[in-house]
């Protein structure tokens, strides 16, 4: 009985270290808390009563310190030796040597360059498919890996096989030096602060994202869990790279979904969601518009004339810009009179802060401007101010914004003929020009009451209603009148 094997709790399945070289302190620790346990199994193979009792709680002691051992060597493991993404299989493929008759056809030749079309981490995959399916030795599928390299990679996985390295750090040392192997703390940062390249899909910043996301939680050993992590951190940031308007249109969704007693969305399902929803907002962007409306600029290019485009419907309120937005830029001029105010030391008021922003806003150009007010302060006034107050931001309406008018309509409209302003009627300059005195005011419907000429009201008429304003019909001449006239005369 005391000759016997010890069992795995009594440390019988440790492994020790062989090579002194490469031990560290938490190996060794763990080797001598083993070794302890051994002995203590040998030793109380006969033990009975009291003693018994106190050996038991000696050999649980030390299985607590084996333990902190080994989720110290595994912490240590995972800063130092970097553990790869892809996972080598434990047992072996099969024992075929022979890659001369493999065809490669499927599988892109890997250079290590910029230019190549494939990451280290999808190529790997693809050979160790083939390796796989051939029925590959681990050493038949480092030359598999030369066969389908060529210039640096080839030459830097050629001198791994001579050096001697397995397969296991072959593949680690490809992806430290060609792909973006880090430790799983560098890894979450990543994750959460990815930022989408310029003209970049959606499917290929998700596919990053996973591919960052397994790294950040590869040293997990339960798979499920593991899964779940993954499909949490890539929905959070899905979710923070979308576009507003996209981003409103899914949280629809989901509340929808939810009312109807359905289960919440998958993750691939929430992929698919956001997918749907970006490729019909891209192509309502780029349906062409009636009265050739270039709704990027909101502007209507007739006759050599720039007309603000005063549609608003509902496609071009769910499209926000993206990036700089509207809003954005407006709470940062509202901010930065709050900080002219403190650096003066006077008292904030709001409705001035709010009004000095409005106009700087106004004042620089940018495409955000639809109709008499700029895009974001309709926002803010749906949404709320930044200061507490929710109409603060809201401007009063602009009632000819409704339909869509060409330039020959809104001239008619407003009474005026070509190379006048529409809005004061004035010549010399056109709708929306810094010459135009009524520029920041908003439009109405019909011409002014006073002059008969631009689309403004009678309080912000720039002519005093007088007579000499108002056309008199010719008073034809009399005769006899001016006969008496010049007899009176002479």
């Amino acid at each position: 009985m005391a000759g016997a094997p010890p069992p795995p709790e009594w440390g019988g399945n440790r492994e020790f270290l062989g090579d002194p070289q490469r031990a560290c302190l938490s190996t060794m620790m763990g080797d001598m808390a083993a070794m302890n346990l051994q002995c203590l199994h040998v030793l109380g193979a006969d033990v009975v009563g009291p003693g018994r009792v106190i050996l038991d709680r000696m050999a649980a002691t030390a299985r607590q310190v084996l333990e902190a051992s080994t989720a110290s060597r595994g912490r240590e493991q995972s800063t130092r030796e970097m553990r790869p993404i892809t996972v080598v299989p434990v047992p072996r493929w099969g024992a075929v040597v022979a890659i001369g008759n493999i065809r490669m056809f499927n599988v892109p030749t890997f250079t290590g360059s910029p230019s190549d079309t494939i990451d280290i981490v999808r190529w790997i995959a693809k050979i160790f498919s083939l390796a796989e399916a051939n029925l590959l030795t681990y050493e038949a599928a480092i030359n598999l890996m030369i066969q389908g390299s060529s210039g640096g990679a080839c030459d830097y996985i050629e001198q791994m096989r001579t050096e001697g390295k397995t397969l296991i750090q072959v593949v680690q040392l490809l992806e430290m030096r060609y792909g973006d192997l880090c430790t799983p703390e560098e890894a979450r940062v990543k994750v959460n602060t990815m930022a989408r390249k310029e003209d970049e899909g959606l499917s290929e910043f998700i596919d990053r994202l996973r591919r960052m996301a397994r790294m950040a939680l590869r040293l997990m050993d339960d798979e499920a869990a593991r899964v779940q992590e993954i499909d949490t951190l890539v929905e959070g940031n899905i979710r923070r790279v979308i576009p507003p308007s996209v981003r409103n249109a899914l949280e629809e969704r989901v509340v929808n979904r939810k009312r109807m007693g359905l289960p919440p969305f998958a993750a691939r399902e929430l992929e698919k969601e956001c997918l749907d929803l970006e490729k019909r907002r891209d192509e309502r962007k780029t349906q062409p518009s009636s009265a050739g409306v270039d709704k990027r600029f909101g502007k209507i290019q007739r006759m050599g004339h720039d007309i603000p485009d005063y549609s608003e419907s509902s496609e071009s309120s769910d499209e926000e810009p993206e990036g700089d937005d509207a809003m954005h830029h407006l709470i940062k001029e509202v901010r930065q009179q709050h900080q002219r105010y403190a650096q003066q030391g006077r008292r904030v008021e709001p409705q001035k802060v709010f009004k000095r922003a409005f106009n700087s806003f106004n004042k620089k150009p940018n495409r955000f401007q639809q109709g008499g007010y700029p895009y974001g302060a309709r926002q803010a006034g749906q949404m709320g101010s930044p200061m507490g107050n929710p109409r603060a931001l809201q401007g009063p309406p602009n009632r000819i914004n409704d339909n869509q008018r060409t330039i020959f309509e809104l001239l008619a409209l407003a009474n005026v003929e070509r190379g006048c302003c529409i809005q004061c009627g004035q010549r010399g300059h056109i709708l929306r020009q810094d010459g135009c005195a009524l520029r920041d005011k908003n439009l109405t419907d019909k011409p002014c009451a006073k002059c008969g000429q631009g689309l403004h009201s009678a309080d912000e008429c720039l002519r005093v209603f007088q007579r000499q304003y108002v056309a008199q019909p010719p008073q034809p001449e009399n005769p006899v009148n001016s006969a008496q006239t010049q007899v009176k005369d002479e």
